[in-house]
C-alpha cells in the first residue's frame, strides 16, 4: 500500500480572509464543517496557532467519531497546514494543506466580485479506501463552506 494524495479545488464567492477565518473560529466552523449529509458536529475545540491542537467530534448514526490534529502552519489569509488523525486514517497522522488564493470574477469596473480558489491537499493517506472516503468527505465539506458563505452574504 502506498501513500495516497487527495487534491480538491473549489471556487467560492468571498474574500480569502473571510473563508480563512471560518476554519479557525469554533462556532462558525461547527456550522459548516459537514463531511456528509448524515454527519454532524457534536463539538469542536480549536486552538488555532502553530503547535495548537484541535479536536472535532463528528456524530454519525449515534456514534461519536473523534478527529484530531495539530496546526503546523497558519499564514493568514493564505495557508493552513495541519495534521489529521481519525478512525478513517487508521489512527495515523496524515497531513492537510489548505490554500486560499484570491481571484477576480465578474465584469470590469465596480461589478467585480471577490472570489477565492480553495485548494485542499490531503497527504499520507494509506490505501484506496482512505483516499476515496476522504475525497468524498472533503468535497462535501467545501460544498458546505460555500453554502454557509452564501447564507452570510
Amino acid at each position: 500500500m502506498t501513500n495516497q494524495v487527495v487534491k480538491i479545488e473549489k471556487r467560492i464567492n468571498a474574500e480569502p480572509i473571510r473563508l480563512f477565518k471560518a476554519w479557525l473560529k469554533a462556532e462558525e466552523f461547527s456550522s459548516w464543517f459537514l463531511p456528509g449529509n448524515s454527519i454532524g458536529i457534536e463539538s469542536a475545540i480549536l486552538d488555532p496557532r502553530p503547535g495548537g491542537r484541535f479536536k472535532i467530534n463528528m456524530l454519525h448514526e449515534g456514534k461519536v467519531l473523534p478527529h484530531e490534529g495539530e496546526y503546523q502552519v497558519i499564514e493568514e489569509p493564505k495557508k493552513l497546514v495541519f495534521t489529521w488523525r481519525s478512525h478513517a486514517t487508521g489512527g495515523l497522522n496524515t497531513l492537510v494543506t489548505v490554500t486560499f488564493d484570491p481571484l477576480e470574477e465578474g465584469s470590469s469596473g465596480s461589478n467585480k466580485k471577490p472570489q477565492t480558489l480553495i485548494t485542499l491537499m490531503h497527504e499520507r493517506l494509506i490505501g484506496e479506501d482512505a483516499s476515496t472516503s476522504h475525497k468524498a468527505g472533503w468535497t462535501h465539506i467545501l460544498d458546505s463552506l460555500e453554502k454557509w458563505q452564501v447564507g452570510k452574504e
